[in-house]
């Protein structure tokens, strides 16, 4: 209790308007059974003449109110942007200062896993550390490419580039990983796959999240399929990542994209939060004139689906095969 008492009189706005209330309720008791007897018996004022000072009083009081309230309002509203603005600057430089060290680390690993005396076990577990740190740096680029699209700069670098390519590049930082929990990770590309215009990089990291999350929530054991297709009216690309994990349910299907959203499995599990990655690829998809989306049912997988502008479209023999 004392605590709240003091959290309201070291918060000056709080006690502002809590003593304007005090005062406001203190004028009412006041007017109503001093003053109004005071000025009709003294002054000869009428009821209505009363009223309507007393209304004007009133107001002017009220008004008072509204304009202290406004201006701690836009006092504190200024102060909440600065500390916005300074939390943003400070995790830019230290996510940016990360980079350095964790490509040495990739670096590294790369090494490593190229000696030819490397005993089998020890490699596999080189290439899935490798496959993790090159995780960690994609989310580390997330977050500043997250900074860039609300800053509202515009991509650059965009080039004519193989769906297929793209797709492969992006599965391939994350195949390993799939392999250790004994999925099934399957490719279903086109022989000769449409063209688009993006971020080669950016678009594959899109795709190893997606594929990352589909290998986080699926048990070892299940499958993950991974496909490339054209709409009916062959206008757009559309790359769907589907999975045999517990699937989502409809209350959170909504809210998967934003920011930290968290979503209910099995009770064991409780909440889990699913970061950013979701929140880069829907960002960094809208960048490219598309957009995505995900089509899910409890019990039965999920499957995310991104869709892509088609720069050129060639025939659509299929190729099918593991990751």
């Amino acid at each position: 209790m004392r605590r709240g008492w003091r959290r309201w009189l070291d918060d000056w706005f709080l006690a502002g308007l809590g003593l304007a209330v005090l005062l406001f309720a203190g004028w009412q008791v006041f007017n109503h059974y001093f003053f109004m007897e005071y000025l009709m018996a003294r002054l000869h004022m009428t009821m209505l003449f009363y009223h309507y000072l007393s209304f004007m009083g009133e107001m002017l009081f009220a008004a008072v109110i509204v304009l202290f309230a406004s201006h701690a309002l836009i006092v504190k509203n200024r102060q909440l942007e600065t500390l916005s603005r300074q939390k943003d600057l400070l995790t830019h430089a230290l996510v940016h200062d990360l980079r350095q060290p964790l490509t040495a680390v990739i670096g590294g690993l790369s090494s490593t896993a190229a000696a030819p005396d490397l005993p089998a076990g020890t490699r596999e577990m080189v290439e899935i550390a490798h496959q993790g740190a090159h995780q960690l740096l994609g989310m580390v680029n997330d977050l500043l490419d997250i900074g860039r699209l609300e800053a509202g700069k515009p991509l650059s670098g965009l080039e004519a580039t193989g769906l297929a390519e793209i797709v492969r590049d992006g599965v391939g930082l994350v195949a390993e990983i799939s392999r250790a929990y004994r999925q099934e990770l399957t490719l279903d590309l086109p022989e000769h796959p449409p063209l688009v215009n993006g971020d080669a990089k950016r678009l594959a990291r899109v795709v190893t999240n997606i594929v990352g999350n589909a290998i986080k929530f699926t048990p070892a054991g299940g499958q993950i399929r991974v496909s490339v297709h054209t709409d009916d009216a062959g206008a757009r690309a559309l790359v769907s990542v589907s999975d045999t994990g517990p699937g989502i349910p409809k209350e959170f299907q909504r809210t998967i994209f934003d920011r930290f959203a968290s979503l209910e499995m099995d009770p064991s599990r409780g909440r889990v939060c699913t970061g950013l990655g979701l929140t880069f690829c829907k960002m960094m998809v809208e960048a490219h004139g598309g957009r995505i989306w995900v089509e899910s049912e409890p019990g039965q997988g999920s499957t995310f689906t991104f869709s892509l502008p088609i720069l050129v479209s060639l025939p659509t023999h299929r190729v099918v095969g593991a990751a």
